[in-house]
């Protein structure tokens, strides 16, 4: 059993979802993989985006934003383009498969745990209430320079 943490105000005006899943790391070796445990972290602040926090002792977290619309498709059929694919697999696993220039890292997770996980988001923030009027507006004045363009 997984225990999600629930951050945020008591008003229901801000959250935070935070768990850490077992994770099999493929290799390139058949059949051979290695346990991670991995922080998935969802902030209602940034609705879109899932992160997969991966950490070792002494090194720096490595931080994975991974679009929740393609996490939640994922679960049901082959989704993904660029550096993000997801998968459902025959085991009740979720393959999630990350690429960098420099390689390629195959996870596969507990599906019905992140399911479970992925739910609790849509409670914090349901599909098509991610941004709130003026939310869009708000990002751009961040992005962009003061002044005319």
């Amino acid at each position: 059993m997984h225990h999600f943490h629930l951050f945020g105000d008591r008003d229901g005006t801000g959250g935070q979802l935070r768990t850490t899943l077992p994770m099999d790391l493929e290799t390139e070796i058949p059949g051979v993989r290695h346990r991670l445990d991995v922080g998935v972290r969802y902030d209602d602040s940034d609705p879109l985006v899932v992160s997969l926090v991966f950490e070792a002792a002494g090194e720096v977290p490595i931080s994975w934003a991974v679009s929740r619309d393609l996490l939640l498709e994922g679960l049901d059929r082959p989704s993904g383009l660029g550096d993000v694919h997801v998968r459902p697999a025959d085991d009740g696993e979720l393959v999630i498969v990350l690429r960098t220039p420099s390689g390629t890292a195959r996870l596969h997770a507990p599906a019905a745990a992140l399911e479970a996980l992925l739910l609790r988001t849509l409670i914090l923030v349901p599909v098509g209430a991610e941004f709130a009027p003026g939310a869009l507006e708000r990002e751009l004045d961040l992005l962009l320079p003061p002044g005319p363009l």
